[in-house]
């Protein structure tokens, strides 16, 4: 059974889809709850109950609201663009979900352990303003139309804030990984080394920008009810309005967790001692939503001219001083090193590859278990003037021959290797790329590739060998 989900293509592909659904479903089961909660939070301010009638305290209403959009009949207006219609909502829900895929709830515990999962986010959050524009512009009606245009403008104005106050933190890191981001805010101070202290000042840059970002009030201009009606989803009904909703709320979940892991250390313990767990990401989570909720009830919205002039004329300047600044602070490694927390280079081969290659060499120790890479390391000196990376790559490379590429044949008079008849032209550049680089490396292959007898089918030349040899330093080499 084992065997069956990890070898055969169906049972990859079922795995994957339950790694999704392990995701998909607490979170829109928690967006049902944090509805609730968004709406108890808003009536204890202005002090009435909210949500009392479905369920104990209300705590159904959320579903029922569902079960409303579900049942109600979808109204489609009589001029509207049927096909884009359908598709705005469709793609604001897919791509809310999407971006969930790089967050991390707990060490390890992520759908996609990518190393620009930052950018990722980012490519998906800013493909959600189509959702938007082409919900308002399928409408056919001048008020959906205008709100999605206001939308977009405040939309993308606020991504460049977001976007800027991130590099801060990518600098102090040194990895755009939110595993390694969380990873840097480990410390014996517990949440005093956390980056709302080296990051303080954008701390509220970021939370502001995300208000923004997320059409939440005071900045949800696009849909305020007293000036465009309901904004660019005015003309929607039924499903089509309940994925846009649900869309809506994901984002304003999603800028809690960034929150949650660029700020507050994720899922580490505020009290050095205590373990570390998913359970304090979904406190910080929680935490953060309150304080957006906080802020819907007790804010004023404000004009248009005054979120743009916020965001052009303060956040972006603030924003761009402060990457300045933090470049500055990790250059020289002030108060030591606090703004720079970027890991030393590897000083062996060795600690290079159980860094960035642990799961190549590990597949290469079993194909040959006598292979030792750290008395290789030791035996074959490495020229200093050589980075540990292509070191590292040639050393893929040797593994790979030695282990179970029959490329190489002895020559007839048995001094020197040339390449087999039968051997893949793509392979020989292998040998070709080890025969480059042995010289800095200090170890001989045995392999005279300007002496060997290439195949004569494929017709390869000296010059495409090299050329093949430049491509798979430069691509494959890190994946061995």
């Amino acid at each position: 059974m084992v065997e069956f989900f990890t070898n055969t293509n169906l049972g990859i592909v079922l795995v994957i889809l339950a790694q999704c659904l392990l995701v998909l479903v607490p979170l829109l089961v928690a967006l049902a709850f944090l509805m609730y909660a968004d709406r108890k939070i808003w009536a204890a301010v202005q002090m009435r109950k909210g949500p009392n009638i479905v369920g104990a305290f209300g705590l159904l209403q959320s579903f029922a609201d569902f079960l409303k959009y579900i049942v109600k009949e979808i109204v489609v207006p009589a001029g509207a663009d049927k096909f884009v219609f359908f598709l705005a909502p469709m793609i604001s829900f897919v791509l809310a979900v999407v971006a969930w895929s790089v967050i991390p709830f707990n060490d390890g515990w992520v759908l996609s352990n990518i190393n620009v999962a930052i950018l990722f986010v980012f490519a998906v959050s800013s493909l959600e303003v189509y959702g938007v524009i082409m919900g308002g512009w399928a409408s056919n009606s001048k008020y959906p139309f205008l709100g999605s245009l206001r939308s977009a403008a405040q939309m993308i104005s606020y991504e460049v804030s977001l976007g800027l106050i991130i590099i801060g933190v990518i600098i102090s890191t040194g990895s755009m990984n939110f595993g390694d981001i969380v990873a840097a805010q480990d410390g014996k101070a517990g949440l005093f080394n956390w980056y709302w202290v080296a990051h303080f000042p954008m701390l509220f840059l970021f939370f502001i920008s995300a208000l923004a970002e997320t059409n939440r009030p005071p900045f949800d201009l696009p849909e305020a009810e007293s000036e465009l009606v309901a904004g660019y989803q005015v003309e929607y009904s039924s499903t089509p309005f309940l994925l846009f909703m649900i869309g809506e709320l994901m984002a304003v979940v999603l800028m809690c967790a960034l929150i949650s892991l660029l700020f507050f250390g994720g899922w580490l313990s505020p009290i050095p001692g205590l373990p570390d767990g998913i359970l304090w990401m979904v406190l910080k989570m929680s935490a953060c939503f309150f304080v957006f909720s906080m802020v819907k009830a007790i804010t004023p919205r404000y004009r248009y001219d005054q979120l743009m002039r916020i965001g052009w004329k303060v956040f972006l300047p603030m924003s761009l001083i402060w990457v300045v600044l933090i470049s500055f602070l990790a250059k020289f490694e002030v108060a030591g090193g606090f703004w720079a927390r970027w890991d030393d280079e590897p000083a062996t081969i060795a600690e290079f590859m159980d860094q960035n290659c642990s799961a190549e060499f590990a597949a290469l120790r079993e194909i040959s278990p006598s292979h030792d890479l750290v008395a290789m390391t030791a035996k074959n000196g490495i020229n200093p003037e050589v980075s540990l990376e292509d070191a590292a790559k040639v050393m893929v490379f040797a593994t790979h021959i030695s282990s179970f590429l029959p490329i190489a044949v002895p020559s007839p008079d048995g001094a020197k290797l040339i390449a087999s008849p039968d051997a893949d032209p793509a392979d020989i550049a292998l040998l070709a790329a080890i025969s480059n680089t042995s010289e800095c490396l200090g170890r001989e292959t045995g392999f005279d590739i300007a002496g060997s007898e290439l195949p004569s089918e494929g017709g390869v030349s000296f010059t495409q060998i090299r050329t093949w040899t430049k491509e798979i330093i430069s691509t494959e080499g890190s994946e061995g």
